[in-house]
Order: C-alpha cells, then sequence, then structure tokens
C-alpha cells in the first residue's frame, strides 16, 4: 500500500499497528485508571519494551528509506511516539493510530499486495500476538497470585519473566503458579506458547526454503519463455515437413504425368 507521500506499507507494518492499538490501551489504563504501583510498573515496563520495538522499526525505515531526510519530515511523530522515557510523548501514540488509520481509510483496497507477502505478513502478526499473550499472561497471573498465601509471584517483575519463560516452554521452575486459576492461566500459556512458537517456526522454515513470489514468477517466465521457444521451433518443423511432403507429392504427381 502506497499513502499520499509514496510509502510503501511493507508486511512488518501489520505488526505495528497492531501494537500501535495495544500501546493505545496501554496509554489509556496508564492514564484513566487508578492502579496499584506494581500494576502500573508493569504496564510501564510493557509500553517501554513496545516503544524500543516501534524505536527499531522506524530506525531500519529510515536508514532502508529512498530519502532519509524525507521519511523523516513525513514519520517524524513515529520517532516522537517511541520514546519512551518522556512521559508526555506517549500521548503521541494516539497520532500514531490515527495516521493509521487515515492511510487504511484512504487506500484500503491497496492492502492487497501487502498481504499477497503472506510470509513476511503473518510472522509480524504472529510476533504482535505474542507480544500481547506474554504481557496479558503476565499481568493476570499477578494479579491472582501475588496475594495468595505461598506465593512465588509477588512483584510484576516475578510476573513479567515468569510469562516469558513459561511461554518459551523453558520452565526453570524458579517461579510457579500456586492458585488454580494461576495453573489455568499457565496451561493456557504453555499451549498458546506451543501453538505460537510452532507456526512461527513452520513459517521461517517455509520463509528461507520457498522462493519469493517475484522469483517464483520470474521462474515461471523463464520456463514460459523456453516453451515458447520450443514451439517456435517444432512450428518450423513441422513447416518444413509439409514443404517436404509437398514437394514430394509434386514430384509423385509429374512422374505419373511422364509415364
Amino acid at each position: 500500500m502506497v499513502d499520499r507521500h509514496g510509502n510503501a506499507l511493507k508486511p512488518f507494518d501489520i505488526g505495528m499497528m497492531l501494537l500501535s492499538l495495544v500501546a493505545v490501551v496501554l496509554v489509556s489504563v496508564l492514564l484513566l485508571v487508578p492502579l496499584e504501583d506494581d500494576v502500573r510498573n508493569y504496564l510501564l515496563t510493557m509500553d517501554t519494551f513496545i516503544c524500543l520495538i516501534f524505536l527499531a522499526h522506524f530506525l531500519f525505515n529510515w536508514l532502508t528509506a529512498d530519502s532519509p531526510l524525507t521519511y523523516l519530515k513525513h514519520h517524524w511523530i513515529d520517532l516522537i511516539a517511541s520514546i519512551p522515557a518522556v512521559e508526555p510523548f506517549r500521548l503521541a501514540r494516539f497520532l500514531q493510530v490515527f495516521r493509521v488509520i487515515r492511510l487504511l481509510r484512504a487506500a484500503h483496497y491497496s492492502l492487497l499486495p501487502t498481504f499477497k507477502a503472506r510470509i513476511q505478513t503473518t510472522l509480524a502478526t504472529l510476533m504482535a500476538v505474542l507480544i500481547v499473550v506474554i504481557g496479558g499472561a503476565g499481568l493476570s497471573i499477578y494479579l491472582v497470585e501475588h496475594n495468595a498465601p505461598g506465593a512465588m509471584i509477588k512483584t510484576a517483575e516475578d510476573a513479567l519473566w515468569w510469562s516469558l519463560v513459561t511461554i518459551s516452554t523453558v520452565g526453570y521452575g524458579d517461579f510457579y503458579p500456586v492458585t488454580t486459576t494461576g495453573r489455568i492461566i499457565a496451561v493456557l500459556l504453555i499451549m498458546s506458547g506451543v501453538s505460537l512458537f510452532g507456526v512461527i517456526s513452520g513459517y521461517l522454515v517455509s520463509h528461507f526454503i520457498t522462493p519469493d513470489e517475484d522469483d517464483q514468477l520470474a521462474l515461471q517466465s523463464k520456463r514460459l519463455s523456453r516453451i515458447d521457444v520450443q514451439v517456435e521451433d517444432l512450428t518450423h518443423s513441422v513447416n518444413r515437413l509439409h514443404e517436404k511432403l509437398d514437394q514430394l507429392l509434386a514430384d509423385k504427381a509429374r512422374s505419373s504425368e511422364d509415364k
């Protein structure tokens, strides 16, 4: 997809859109909902992590842009929204989402080329979903476990660490849920982790093994060209055979007349 500034929507921009929406929800909760210090710190940690992803995405696009200065001119709000340390800059996340909505409404029909890059788009979406699952599971397990008798997960930091370790199925065992609800959350997180990492691994393998669409089209074009050449050669051969056959028939007819 191309916006009015001529910037193409890349597959990983889909994942950034999803993270932008998640970031807006986080900022809204931080601003509007009274929270305990641990919960607030947890959400701030998640928001900071998302900001770092935004910053890496911005730097990559800026460094690979045809005109870095033009890209910076048209995407400066993305840079501001990616700065996690300054509290007022977090509000710029709302403007980032408005830009995405305006872009989609103006050229939604042009999303097809992006979705044709199926592997890259799916990977970007899965990575965004993975971040949301890790953050949501960590927050859920903290709310359920931190006040439970004999709880191992007592702080937001413990919850986030447990979520990362559990979804990766590493399972160090240093933190684990002690309540029934917490164990249900753990089971769902493990199942999600196995599914997500399985799909991501499959798509990564497919990405490296399966040729890109452009490569496939180029290969098909070469094959069609070779077939065209072969058909043309066969046509010439058939025409020469027809000429020889006509010549033989003509010679036979003359021989019959002479007799």
